[in-house]
C-alpha cells in the first residue's frame, strides 16, 4: 500500500521534487512553488541533454543560451519540458540559461569531465542503511513512475541505475575526539553545512503534504547535517550514462540524507628575455617586496597538489617567454619549496591529492582537509595551499573547507589561468574553485581601506602578478577575453620563479607565496591578515606590514 502511494503520487510530484534537488533555493510561497520553472538535471556535459519544465506560453521550438553559446530546443512530448543539448562549446561550472518568457535565475552547472567519470556520494551516517536497503526499491519505483510522464532519457537512465546494486559506503575519516585548537586562532565565520531537507521516504509520501514540506518558508526548521568528515562515501558507476542525471536523480529520491559530486574536482594550474632568470625565489622576493624574509615557526602548511612525502610524478612541457622546455618535473614539489622559501621556519606536509596525469580525485581532497581538520583540533597552527581547482563547485570540497576554516585554517587558492577560459566567448562565465568561494567565507567587522569596506577571508583566491610589468599578469583567468564573465581574486602575488633550471608560472605558483606569508604572520599574530587586491602598476601586491610581520 506505502508503494502504491508512492507510485500514485510521484507523477505530479516529480517538477516538485525536481526543483527541491537543483541545488537552487527557491523561496516562493507554497501556493507559486508548482508554477516556478526549474531545471533537470541540476549539471550536465556537453552534448548531454537537459530540460527546462515549469515554463508556459513558449514556442515549441526556439533557440535559448547557455552562457553564451546559443542551442536549439524543442518541447518534449509527453513531460512538456523544453529539451536542449547543451553545447559541446559550453563553458564550465554554473552557467546562465537564456530564453525568452523564461526566469532570469536559471542556472546549469556544466559539467567538464571526461566521458565515463563516475559519481561520488557522500551519505549521513545514521542514513546509510536507508539508502542501502531501498537504493534499487525507490529507483524502481521512480522508474516505474516515469514510465509515461518522463522524457525518455529519463526513463532509460532509472532503469539501468536500478539494475546497479547499492553503493558499497566507507566512512571518509574515522571519528576524531576532543578539541585542541589553539586559543585565539579560530576563525569566527558561520559555518553552513547542507541543511538536512525533508526526507522523501515512502512514509512522509503518505503522510505529508510535500506542498509544504518542499516550501523552505512553511516547513519547520531542519537540523544541520553532521560534518562532511564524518560522512560515509561510495562510488556510483554511472556506466556510459549521463553523469549529470545520476547525481540529481541520487539526491532526489534521498532528499538531504545523501550528496553527490563527480569523482573528479579538477586539475593542477598551469618576446623577451624571462626576468629574474634562475634566481632563488626568496631573492627575487626580496627584490619584488621588500621581503626581509620569514619564519613560519611552529605553522604546519599543507600543500594538497600532486606530491607526496615522497614523490612528486607530474610532469609539464610548455614555453615561458621565448624559453621551451620539455618535461618540467614536478608541481607539488615546487609548490612546497615555493612557500618554504616564503617561510623557511615553517613544516611543509605534502598530501597526494592528484595523479600523474593531472588529474585530482574529489574524495582524496576531501579527505586530505578532514586529516588537516584532525591535526588543527589536537592543536598547533595550520595553513592549506590549493593550487588545484576547476570550473565545477564540488560540494564535499566547499564543506570541508568550512570545515577547517571554522578551525582557523585558513586556505590559498589558485585564482586559476588564462587558459582555462580557452575558447570561450563572450557571455560565458570563466569558473574557477575553490578561488571563487572567496567572498563567502569572509568572516569579522568590515575594515575601511582606501575607500574600501572590506572584510578578511579564510579563503584567499590569489592571482598572479606580473613580476615584469608590476601588474595583473597576461596569465590570469579572463586576462584578454573581453566579454567573458568571472569573480575578481581577492589578492595578487608574484607567479614566476625558477626552482632547479625550470620556470615555474602562473596562479599555482602564486598560491605558496600567500601561504608562506600567511604561516609567517601566524607564527607571531593573531588570527590571519587583511589580504586586500592591490591593482596600482608598479605598486608591490602585498602590504610591507603583511610581508614582514614578525620581527
Amino acid at each position: 500500500m506505502i508503494r502504491t502511494a508512492f507510485r500514485t503520487r510521484l507523477p505530479a510530484l516529480l517538477p516538485l521534487l525536481l526543483l527541491g534537488a537543483s541545488h537552487a533555493q527557491q523561496s516562493a510561497p507554497a501556493t507559486m512553488v508548482a508554477r516556478t520553472a526549474g531545471v533537470y538535471p541540476a549539471a550536465a556535459a556537453p552534448g548531454e541533454t537537459a530540460w527546462i519544465f515549469g515554463l508556459n506560453g513558449v514556442p515549441a521550438e526556439g533557440k535559448l543560451s547557455v552562457g553564451g553559446q546559443t542551442t536549439g530546443y524543442r518541447i518534449d512530448r509527453p513531460s512538456g519540458w523544453l529539451a536542449f543539448q547543451v553545447p559541446q562549446a559550453a563553458a564550465g561550472g554554473p552557467q546562465a540559461l537564456t530564453l525568452r518568457g523564461a526566469p532570469q535565475n536559471l542556472r546549469l552547472n556544466v559539467l567538464t569531465v571526461p566521458p565515463g567519470t563516475d559519481a561520488l556520494v557522500y551519505v549521513r551516517p545514521d542514513a546509510a542503511k536507508t539508502v542501502q536497503a531501498e537504493y534499487t526499491r525507490r529507483l524502481r519505483a521512480l522508474s516505474e513512475t516515469c514510465a509515461k510522464s518522463c522524457p525518455a532519457e529519463v526513463q532509460t537512465v532509472l532503469k539501468s541505475l536500478g539494475a546497479q546494486p547499492s553503493p558499497v559506503l566507507t566512512p571518509i575519516t574515522s571519528p576524531v575526539k576532543g578539541q585542541g585548537v589553539t586559543p585565539g586562532l579560530a576563525a569566527r565565520i558561520t559555518v553552513t553545512p547542507t541543511v538536512r531537507a525533508p526526507l522523501i521516504n515512502l512514509n512522509t509520501l503518505k503522510a505529508t503534504n510535500l506542498t509544504q514540506l518542499l516550501n523552505p518558508a512553511a516547513r519547520p526548521a531542519a537540523a544541520p547535517t553532521d560534518s562532511i568528515c564524518s560522512a560515509l562515501a561510495g562510488t556510483v558507476p554511472t556506466a556510459g550514462l549521463p553523469l549529470g542525471q545520476v547525481l540529481t536523480l541520487l539526491e532526489l529520491i534521498f532528499a538531504g540524507d545523501l550528496q553527490t559530486d563527480p569523482v573528479r574536482v579538477g586539475w593542477p594550474n598551469q618576446a623577451k628575455e624571462p626576468p629574474h632568470a634562475k634566481t632563488p625565489p626568496a631573492t627575487v622576493l626580496g627584490r619584488l617586496l621588500n621581503f626581509k624574509g620569514g619564519s613560519g615557526k611552529g605553522v604546519t602548511i599543507h600543500v594538497l597538489d600532486t606530491a607526496s612525502a615522497t614523490e612528486d610524478p607530474f610532469t609539464y612541457s610548455g614555453q615561458y617567454y621565448n624559453v621551451p622546455f620539455t618535461d618540467r618535473p614536478h608541481h607539488g614539489r615546487a609548490i612546497g619549496e615555493i612557500a618554504q622559501a616564503v617561510a623557511p621556519g615553517a613544516a611543509v606536509q605534502y598530501r597526494q591529492v592528484c595523479a600523474k596525469d593531472g588529474t585530482c580525485s574529489t574524495l582524496t581532497t576531501v579527505q586530505a582537509l578532514c586529516a588537516v581538520a584532525t591535526e588543527a583540533r589536537r592543536g598547533g597552527r595550520h595553513v592549506v595551499n590549493l593550487s588545484v581547482g576547476g570550473p565545477n563547485p564540488t560540494r564535499g570540497l566547499e564543506l570541508a573547507l568550512r570545515e577547517i576554516a571554522a578551525l582557523g585554517v585558513p586556505t590559498a587558492a589558485s585564482y586559476g589561468n588564462r587558459d582555462d577560459c580557452a575558447r570561450l566567448i563572450a557571455g560565458d562565465r570563466c569558473n574557477h574553485y575553490p578561488a571563487d568561494w572567496t567572498r563567502t567565507f569572509e568572516f569579522g567587522p568590515a575594515v575601511n581601506l582606501a575607500s574600501r569596506s572590506l572584510r578578511p577571508t579564510m579563503l584567499l583566491s590569489v592571482a598572479g602578478w606580473d613580476i615584469a610589468g608590476g601588474q595583473l599578469a597576461t596569465y590570469n583567468r579572463g586576462v584578454g577575453n573581453p566579454g567573458l564573465l568571472s569573480e575578481a581574486p581577492s589578492v595578487q602575488a608574484p607567479g614566476e620563479f625558477w626552482l632547479g633550471g625550470y620556470p615555474y608560472f602562473g596562479t599555482s605558483f602564486a598560491a605558496p607565496v600567500v601561504s608562506g606569508v600567511l604561516a609567517n604572520w601566524m607564527s607571531c599574530q593573531p588570527g590571519v591578515p587583511l589580504l586586500p587586491l592591490i591593482t596600482t602598476p608598479g605598486q608591490p601586491p602585498l602590504a610591507p606590514n603583511v610581508v614582514n610581520a614578525c620581527p
